[in-house]
Order: C-alpha cells, then structure tokens, then sequence
C-alpha cells in the first residue's frame, strides 16, 4: 500500500508521526523534514533556487564577479595589443641601419643627381609611432592598473621634457597629450638629422618611449595572466619579461 503525500498538509503529517518516540536528535531531523516540505509546498524552495541562481548561475560563480573579469580581461588585451603596437612602430624607426635611414638617389626638376633620404617613407612610419603612441595614451591613462597609469605618465613626461626639439620637425603636443605631426612641414622642413636622432638609437627619444610601452605591455600581460590563470608567452615561445627585467634590460630612468 503506498501513501500519497500530497493528500495530507503539515498537520496531518505532524499527527502521522506523533506517535514516534523521541529519542536523541530524531525528532529533530523529523522537524527538519517537515519544515524542508512545508518549504516545497509553499514555493520558498523555488524562489531559492530561481534567486540564487539568478546570482551565481549553474557554475556556482557569482555574475558581478564574472561581469567584472570580463570587462578587466577586455581592458588589459586592448592595452597589451596598443602597446605591442606602438612598439612595432618604434622598432621600425630605431634600426638606424635599415633601409628607411638609407639615402636614395633621385633627379630633381633640372635633372641634377641627388642624394637624400625617402621623406615618404620616413614620414610614414614616424605617423604610425604617432598614431599608436596617442591610442596608447588614450588606453593606459583610463586603466585602473597602478604600473600602468605610471608608465603612460612617464611616456608623456619624456614627451612634454622633448616638446622643443620634437617641434623642430613638425610634431607638437595638444592638451589631451596627444601628438600631432605637420606633413608639410615635416617633408619640406625638417632637418632630417634631428628626426633621425629622436628616432634612432639608445637612448634618443624613440627609445624611451618603447621602454615605458615595453612596462605598460608587461603590466597588461601580467594582470591578464592574474585573471586567466594562463602565462602570457613571446612569438619566440618564452614567458614575457616582469617589469623589472624590462627596466633593467633598458637601464634607464623614467
């Protein structure tokens, strides 16, 4: 014979039972149970579940703990990627043996020989370090990471400490600290070798700035491994560098 239990409410139930004995803690889990079904019957059970996992969802993980890591995961790949690109556009113009530093030969209007550098060129690729040096800045300085807000101040400080001679060849400094580099101006008057002093070398202005662009991907890099849980590894297969190793590598300050 089998017994239906939706045919009775807790105080049928509570009188089914009461003639159990009490004995140590028996009661108690009976009194439990009851409870546990009075819970079912009137849905608390259901509004429970239906809240708890509006909050944490199936895997037990708190949304708003998972909002916040996506959105923390999306700023850090955008920083790692601006300024993996500023230092491609640095090391394009550093290398004073490559190409780009080496003068053409050309005839002029009155079919002289000539010797001079790929203004085209040059222009070209010191616009691209421009470009990403203003999207870096525009990323880093709206990051809630301590290294990297630090390092974007000193890149714009180097800036700010270079604005004289970086206005010898077009390029000034607005008030959002981006810069701004004069085509014509940087074609027609420059004197290309204060563009290539700035942009060439160790230690000219060029390679300060990939420097501070090496922290501030080294930050990202190491923020995102935090949240991941996964290592960040170069195109050679090795782990990035700290931030320390980069600052020693360029044994220069900021």
């Amino acid at each position: 014979m089998s017994l239906t239990i939706n045919s009775f409410d807790s105080n049928s139930i509570n009188t089914l039972f009461s003639s159990i004995p009490q004995k140590g803690t028996g009661m108690i889990g009976i009194e439990n149970l009851l409870g546990d079904y009075s819970s079912i019957r009137t849905g608390s059970y259901s509004k429970l579940l239906s809240a708890y996992y509006a909050k944490f969802g199936d895997d037990g993980i708190d949304k708003s703990d998972k909002t916040v890591k996506s959105k923390d995961t999306a700023e850090y790949s955008s920083v790692e990627k601006v300024a993996t690109n500023l230092l491609d556009a640095t090391n394009s113009l550093l290398d004073k043996s490559s190409d780009l530093w080496k003068k053409k030969s050309y005839t002029d209007d009155e079919g002289n020989t000539k010797s001079d550098y790929d203004k085209n060129a040059v222009y070209g690729a010191v616009k691209d370090f421009v470009d990403a040096y203003n999207d870096l800045v525009d990323k880093g300085q709206k990051s809630s990471n301590t290294g990297i807000l630090t390092q974007v101040a000193s890149m714009v400080t180097s800036s700010s400490s270079t604005h004289a001679t970086l206005g010898q060849i077009g390029i000034t400094i607005d008030t959002k600290n981006h810069l701004a580099v004069d085509e014509d101006f940087f074609k027609n008057k420059a004197d290309m070798t204060t563009v290539k002093s700035l942009f060439t070398g160790n230690g000219g202005y060029a390679y300060s700035v990939a420097s501070k662009a090496s922290m501030v991907k080294s930050y990202a890099n190491n923020a995102l491994s935090d949240l991941t849980g996964k290592k960040t590894y170069t195109n050679s297969g090795s782990y990035d560098l700290s931030a320390g190793d980069i600052l020693s590598s360029f044994n220069i300050s900021t």
